[in-house]
This record gives C-alpha cells, structure tokens and sequence, in this order.
C-alpha cells in the first residue's frame, strides 16, 4: 500500500509539472502565432543564459551573421589628384549590416521564463514582431540603398583608377549585404515581399565585373628566396576574386605589388632543431601618383631536423603569412579593417 501511494504521488507530481510546462517549450506559442511574430526559446542553468539562448535562436532564422560586439563604423579617405577638387577629402563610410540587423534584434523581448521546478532549468521566451522588424529593416535598406547611389556617382567621377578601384570594390561589397538584408527583410515581413531596388543589381555588378576584367591591372613581383610562389599565391589571391594580373614586371600596370622576401638559415642546432629566420614584405603602390597605399612585414623563425628542412618550413611560414598580408591589402581596398 506504501509503495501504491509513493507511486501514485510521483505520477501526480509529474502530471503537475507537466500541467504547469508552458506551450511554448517546444517552440510554438498560442499567444505569439508565426503570423505576427518569430520565437526563440533558450534554455540554461541560469535566467541570463536561458534569455541569450532565446534571443540567438531568433538570430538563426537570419542570413546575416550577428556579431555579438558592436563593430565600430569604418570610414575611407580618398584624395582626388586631378581636377578642381585637388586636395579635398571625400568620406566614404562603409555600413556595418550586422549592426543594422543587430538593432532589429534588440527589437526582440523576452515576454516569458520558466524554470522546470524537476531539474531547475530555466526556459525563456523571446519574441520578435514581424511587422516592426520589417519597418526596422525597410528603413536600413533605404539607408543602404541612398549609400550605393552615391557610391555610384563617386565612381563616375573619381579621378585616378585606385580610386575608383576602391570605390567599386566598396560598392560591390555593399550590393551583396543590400542582398542579403533583402533576404532577411522577406523573412519578417509580413507579405514576404522584397524591397525593389532604385538600380538593376545585373547592371552594377556588370560594370564593376568589366572594370575589374578589362580596366585594371595589378603587377605583381616578388624576388628573394621562394619568390615565385610567393607571387603565385598573392596572384592566386586576387585572381580569385576577380583581378586581372600581370605577372611580367607590372609596366602599364594600374597598381603595383612588390613582394621581397628574406631567409637566414642557421648551421648551428639548438638540441636537435636547426632554425631558419625570415621576413617577408608586400609594399602595394599607385603608380599614377607614386603614392604607397599599404606596406607591410611579417617575420619569423621556423625550426626542424635540418637545415635544409628549416628553410623549406620557413618558405612554408613565409607563404601563409604573405597570404594575410594580401589579404590585408584587399580588406583596405574595399574599405574594410585597416
């Protein structure tokens, strides 16, 4: 009889819990339909943990990817050379997309928390109304679309090709974010309509495409030790998105890559290893106006078995680092981190 009513009073505590279990734990709200709003349910050992956990499940359903620290707006001077404008300054600054949809999602509230009173748990509801993230994100899109429009205009008038390099490359990279906050916008958006664009999207990416096919030449060289395939991958680098490059000395040139390169092996072991120095440099330069748009260096020392081992793990070291070098140059062509 004892253990009838122990068994009875654990399958009413259960039926009670489960009683209390709001609906919404398994991701779909009575009150909050997918109509009118998008969920996220986030559970954790603690309220704060259940509540961060709801409100990035709502970031899921988004194309975008949310950065959780707020980027600061990056903004990129060009001069004009020629021309009546000669030596003023032109600001272009680039929008940072994950802060426009990160602000759409602090439009998100957390509308319920539970804790399942079996194992202390805590569940958390975050709701997002579709028809005010829609506004929220329509009105980013304008912003965006207003910033292309002037970048275009930037583009025809620009003097030196470096300068209209970079205002392309800037436009080009904003097309893809208007793309993909378009594509987010018809996620909240009620009727699940897209934005019409004040451009052609074919026409902009052709022009720039062309540009970059048949307009501009980057002339890249490299000696030093491993220099060719130093060269190769900064060749391979900017071919891949688009560039075309002259490999035989960079005359007629429009931008110009030097790479030099630098080993120092040692005969001298430390234990068993033997230890090869290098430093590896990329100067990128605008011949029309023989200004330097970016220097840098990197160096190093690789250690193996032998000598000859060394200095094949330092032109290994060497080639990745000239890689992140020049993947350097390209985020500053296209406005991005300096």
């Amino acid at each position: 009889m004892r253990i009838f009513l122990s068994f009875a009073m654990l399958l009413w505590c259960n039926a009670f819990v489960f009683a209390q279990e709001p609906d919404w734990i398994r991701g779909k709200s009575r009150e909050y339909p997918d109509e009118f709003y998008i969920v996220g349910v986030g559970s954790g050992d603690t309220r704060q943990d259940a509540e961060s956990r709801a409100r990035a499940h709502i970031a899921e359903v988004f194309s975008v990817n949310i950065k959780a620290d707020i980027s600061v707006n990056k903004s990129e001077t060009l001069r004009q050379h020629e021309g009546k404008v000669s030596g003023e300054s032109k600001e272009i600054t680039r929008s940072k997309i994950d802060m426009g949809l990160k602000k759409t999602l602090e439009g998100s509230e957390i509308v319920e928390v539970w804790q399942n009173p079996r194992d202390a748990v805590y569940y958390a509801l975050a709701v997002l109304d579709r028809e005010k993230a829609a506004l929220k994100m329509s009105e980013r899109i304008r912003e965006l679309d207003n910033e292309l429009l002037k970048l275009g205009e930037e583009a025809d008038t620009v003097s030196g090709k470096v300068n209209k390099l970079k205002l392309m490359l800037l436009q080009r990279s904003l097309l893809s974010d208007r793309l993909s906050l378009d594509s987010d916008f018809r996620i909240v958006s009620p009727s699940a309509k897209s934005i019409k664009a004040p451009f052609s999207y074919t026409e902009e990416i052709s022009g720039i495409t062309k540009f970059l096919q048949n307009d501009f030449v980057i002339g890249i060289s490299g000696r030093g030790p491993g220099a060719d395939v130093l060269a190769q991958t900064v060749t391979d680098l900017f071919t891949g998105r688009g560039f075309m490059v002259d490999r035989t000395g960079g005359r007629g040139a429009d931008l110009l890559i030097e790479i030099n390169a630098t080993t120092d092996p040692s005969t001298q072991p430390v234990g068993e290893w033997y230890y090869c120095r290098w430093r590896v440099e990329l100067n990128a330069s605008d011949p029309s106006t023989h200004s330097v748009i970016m220097s840098a260096s990197e160096k190093g020392k690789s250690g193996q078995l032998s000598v000859d081992e060394s200095k094949r793990k330092a032109l290994f070291d060497m080639n990745k680092k000239t890689a992140f070098i020049a993947s350097k140059l390209l985020d500053k062509l296209t406005g991005g981190e300096e």
